[in-house]
């Protein structure tokens, strides 16, 4: 009941309330209705809206598609990590599925972190020293400046290395559960399975098959696109 109350407060701040909307048709329990409603929007330009995205998973756990409703919960927590609806339903989904949500994926991209924060402090230490160094001639400037100076580099490499790294990660959801094959056909060997709503890696493509690999237990193989969503990042 609180679920479905969190919902319709969310839906308001969405939607108008014209006759055929998504929230309209979710009051009168017609889920696909509301889907329709909410995709079409969200495939138009609201993409990075985490409302929609939430509004979506919300009426995709409706019609029993819960490895759907994983997905767009991830979604609207890229682009708004503190929206507690979505997580809190995220966790619930992610429980009664047993996945194990990465932690990549629940941290915004570039955000500000312990490195970054050392590489301000340091590079503001660093500019401070030069210009009294220029000012004066002081040699035990001279010992300082070094050190601060490396450790701004560091701090700056290994924020870069971390968050390039991170980039490079094409995650995607399963929103059904399907066969691995050992090649992009379907008349090859399966070797494998996904489960709904497992968190996998997209590792190469071919047509419209996709190599993936399981975050759980890294068994790697080929799917059709229809079975995965791909997890767009946020940069917060």
């Amino acid at each position: 009941m609180m679920k479905k109350i969190i919902l319709i407060f969310a839906l308001l701040f969405s939607v108008s309330l014209s006759a055929d909307d998504g929230f309209s048709l979710y009051i009168k329990k017609d889920y696909t209705g509301a889907y329709n409603a909410f995709y079409s929007k969200f495939s138009e330009n609201n993409k990075w809206d985490p409302l929609y995205s939430y509004n979506l998973g919300v009426t995709s756990e409706a019609l029993g598609r819960k490895g759907e409703a994983l997905y767009f919960y991830l979604q609207a927590l890229q682009n708004a990590p503190d929206f507690p609806e979505a997580k809190n339903n995220l966790d619930i989904v992610a429980k009664d599925l047993e996945i194990s949500i990465p932690k990549a994926l629940t941290t915004p991209v570039f955000a500000l972190d312990w490195l970054l924060i050392l590489f301000f402090i340091s590079f503001y230490a660093f500019a401070a020293i030069l210009t009294l160094l220029c000012l004066g001639s002081d040699w035990r400037l001279k010992i300082i400046l070094l050190p601060v100076f490396l450790v701004m580099c560091v701090s700056a490499t290994l924020y870069y290395l971390n968050y390039n790294e991170n980039l490079k990660e094409n995650w995607a959801v399963a929103i059904k559960g399907e066969v691995l094959r050992s090649g992009p056909d379907s008349s090859l060997k399966e070797i494998g399975k996904i489960r709904e709503g497992e968190i996998i890696n997209v590792v190469s493509s071919s047509g419209s098959w996709y190599k993936v690999k399981g975050f759980q237990d890294n068994v790697e193989g080929w799917v059709e696109l229809g079975s995965i969503r791909a997890v767009k990042r946020g940069t917060l």
